[in-house]
């Protein structure tokens, strides 16, 4: 049943997850600032998990800009471990504009000031 973990399972994955290859995301903050860059490692209908290119702390809820798909998704970070975190989604993607687009792929985006 979708939705429900899978009693038998040592996961409590709510759905069944697929492996991607090098897929670029962006961690932004809920209000689209830039907090660093990632690779979307597996990925299901609700969550994922990232390999991040840096071990500081992010912050509990964020936003994973799929570069792929050009889609922003809300998210609740639910576990770290080292490089790499689990998000959960919540809601429904949202397409990114061309000025999210050119403010996190264009010249300087990792730049704050």
């Amino acid at each position: 049943m979708a939705g429900t973990p899978n009693p038998d399972s040592h996961e409590s994955r709510m759905a069944s997850r697929r492996r991607t290859r090098l897929r670029p995301v962006k961690l932004v903050t809920v209000a689209g600032r830039f907090i660093e860059d990632g690779t979307a490692i597996d990925v299901s209908e609700t969550g994922c998990r990232i390999r991040r290119f840096n071990t500081g702390r992010v912050p509990a809820r964020l936003a994973v800009y799929d570069e792929a798909d050009n889609s922003f998704r809300l998210a609740l970070v639910i576990w770290s471990r080292g490089p790499e975190i689990g998000v959960r989604f919540v809601g429904t993607p949202r397409a990114g504009t061309r000025a999210d687009v050119h403010r996190l792929t264009g010249r300087f985006y990792a730049v704050t000031g």
